[in-house]
């Protein structure tokens, strides 16, 4: 029978590494993870606001991004969290899929046959594209029950977000 391998520590005393090496990979895969959650957003250059005001995330909730933004033709796109460019249609399905795998609803105070989303949408629209995408998903949020919607937007801004670099 084999015997764990156990380090000489000064003074005779044996150590087992074992749970020090458990330690090690929990903590790498607790950083995979977290790296995982913080994938940087599409570039969007947010509108500037006179009464904005953060809002911090309740425990629990879950929290959707969708960027408005432009191509490299300077074509808006709409994009779920950092996801291919959508139509109207796929973002609709999306957020339908979005909704259901949430899986939290509450009653509709207005149709006590229907039941709201939870889920919370914030939109980062560039202030340079046009309202009626807005409108869509909107109206993608309406048709999916998910009507905790918001528009993420800035207090201030130091310099031209659109100033050509040297």
């Amino acid at each position: 029978m084999k015997r764990k391998r156990r380090k000489k520590m000064p003074g005779g005393v044996e150590m087992d590494m074992t749970p020090m090496i458990d330690i090690v990979f929990l903590l790498i895969v607790f950083f995979m993870v977290v790296t995982e959650l913080t994938v940087q957003q599409a570039r969007v250059v947010l509108p500037v606001a006179s009464e904005s005001r953060v809002e911090e995330p309740q425990p629990g909730s879950r929290i959707l991004f969708i960027n408005v933004s432009f191509d490299k033709d300077g074509k808006e796109i709409m994009q779920l969290m950092n996801g291919p460019a959508l139509t109207g249609e796929r973002l609709l399905i999306e957020l339908k899929a979005e909704a259901d795998a949430y899986g939290q609803w509450e009653d509709n105070p207005f149709n006590p046959t229907q039941k709201l989303s939870l889920l919370e949408v914030t939109i980062r629209c560039d202030e340079g594209a046009e309202a009626g995408i807005i409108h869509k998903i909107f109206h993608a949020c309406s048709k999916a029950f998910i009507f905790k919607v918001r528009c993420a937007s800035l207090n201030d801004r130091f310099e031209d977000p659109y100033k050509n670099q040297p």
